[in-house]
């Protein structure tokens, strides 16, 4: 006979004849009181684990993502790059049910199908490194045995390519060119790759012993790369604010907000087309795609590139490389880039074009 107890997930009460009526609280479904206690909290589990949400369910997606929320490997990440993991992983809501065992190659190709033709190509390869990323850590926690995402290919993005690369000319004619207030921020972006959120954000003391020390603001990754060159030249010569320690100011001698700049460059960047230094379709980013290219035509790897460009997640709590470890490599592909191509040389004074 049942007896009144403390059992989390159940309704009971006893009705008008006195006997025991006992309701999983989540579902509704009445349990027979007749039962042996045992078997009524085998029940109770049962029907909690049958009604959960699907994130609560083991051995999902849901569940996957849950654990991958609430794990380093994404607490670590920058508000922005949290930001856009969750706007995919809401646009997965749908199969947070889908059983991990179910999720294969052939699984995430589909998705990633029906994925371009509902949300398009750009989209749906933001979603695959985000989940790519969830079960890397998932494999490392034993919830999955491989990561379906290894082999598989990225969607297709189609239109017009934004950020293209720039030409040989206008990584000479338009550095030249810039104005003083643009030619540091335009300088760390040809020459190191770094991102405009990243420039705007240095600080001074991040500039020492021609090296340059910053974490990214997109992943997190704590950066070491050489400061030589032309690119030293231009850092040395930057304008300084009076009460301001950022490495780049604009031409009060303030930070550069991301509007402020972003109106800078596209004005000087459509006056550069209009003199005939450089073509339509100039981007800032693109002199990052620039550095990329740049670096693989000249026979680096892709981990080494990633590297360089600060393309890769790392632990918060790790530590800079020391210059012994990684300066070798670094300043080796920092004079690939200062090289350039055959012909490029920096325009003296002279030979500028006015802007």
């Amino acid at each position: 006979m049942w007896v009144k107890m403390k059992l989390k997930g159940i309704k009971q009460y006893k009705d008008r004849q006195g006997n025991w009526r006992i309701y999983h609280r989540k579902s509704g479904t009445p349990i027979d009181a007749s039962l042996p206690i045992p078997k009524i909290i085998a029940e109770v589990e049962r029907l909690n684990e049958a009604h959960s949400k699907p994130n609560e369910q083991k051995g999902t997606l849901g569940a996957l993502l849950a654990s991958y929320k609430a794990s380093p490997r994404f607490t670590d990440l920058k508000p922005r790059t949290k930001t856009d993991y969750h706007k995919c992983m809401d646009y997965l809501k749908s199969i947070e049910g889908t059983p991990l065992h179910l999720i294969d190659t052939h699984f995430m190709a589909k998705l990633r199908d029906k994925t371009v033709k509902r949300k398009k190509g750009a989209f749906t390869n933001h979603m695959l490194a985000t989940l790519s990323s969830a079960f890397k850590h998932g494999k490392e926690y034993g919830m999955i045995a491989a990561n379906p995402c290894l082999e598989l290919d990225k969607a297709k993005v189609t239109g017009k390519k934004p950020n293209r690369p720039w030409t040989a000319m206008e990584r000479v004619q338009v550095l030249a060119a810039a104005p003083v207030q643009l030619r540091a921020p335009l300088a760390l972006a040809r020459f190191l790759g770094i991102r405009k959120g990243d420039i705007l954000t240095l600080s001074r003391m991040a500039y020492k012993d021609e090296f340059l020390t910053f974490d990214t603001g997109k992943t997190g990754k704590k950066m070491k790369l050489p400061v030589a060159g032309q690119l030293k030249v231009i850092l040395d010569a930057a304008p300084q604010g009076k009460k301001v320690t950022m490495l780049c100011v604009n031409s009060k001698g303030e930070p550069w907000t991301n509007m402020g700049f972003t109106a800078s460059v596209r004005k000087f960047f459509a006056k550069c087309v209009k003199v005939g230094i450089a073509d339509e379709g100039l981007t800032m980013h693109g002199l990052r795609h620039t550095v990329a290219a740049e670096l693989k035509n000249a026979g680096f790897s892709l981990d080494q590139i990633k590297d360089y460009l600060g393309q890769e997640t790392t632990e918060m709590a790790s530590h800079y490389s020391s210059s012994a470890d990684v300066s070798g490599v670094l300043i080796e592909m920092a004079n690939v880039i200062e090289r350039g191509p055959k012909r490029e040389r920096v325009l003296s004074n002279s030979k500028r074009k006015s802007v």
